[in-house]
């Protein structure tokens, strides 16, 4: 026969048995969900690098961009330029007419030496 001992033995080591599974059981689940954190953390680091790439491109496309007062200075050279270019053509114009006048008085000076020294 056995002693009372040994009869609470098998008991005692399936409560122990059991501790031990809910212990393993816990402690799985704990690196498994640790892993996971760890695995979504390191895609949310890549992720903001790219973004953060990203960001940088495009503050270094509008560092690059005319400012206000570029676009306001532009505007002052084009409309200086719109005066200088009707200045250009009043005296292009002033030209034009006085080669007109010098054409008509050089085609009569023509006109006049080739009547005359006909026979």
């Amino acid at each position: 026969m056995s002693s009372p001992s040994a009869m609470d033995l098998g008991p005692t080591l399936a409560l122990v048995l059991t501790a031990l599974s809910i212990i393993n059981i816990l402690y799985t689940w704990w690196r498994t969900r640790d892993q996971n954190v760890e695995s979504r953390f390191k895609a949310g680091s890549e992720r903001m690098d790219r973004l953060d790439a990203r960001l940088a491109s495009v503050e270094q496309t509008l560092r690059a961009q005319p400012t206000k007062e570029d676009m306001h200075a532009l505007h002052l050279a084009l409309r200086d330029m719109q005066g200088e270019m009707k200045d250009m053509a009043a005296a292009a114009e002033g030209t034009n007419k006085i080669m007109s006048r010098l054409e008509a008085i050089v085609a009569r000076h023509e006109d006049h030496l080739l009547g005359g020294a006909r026979p």
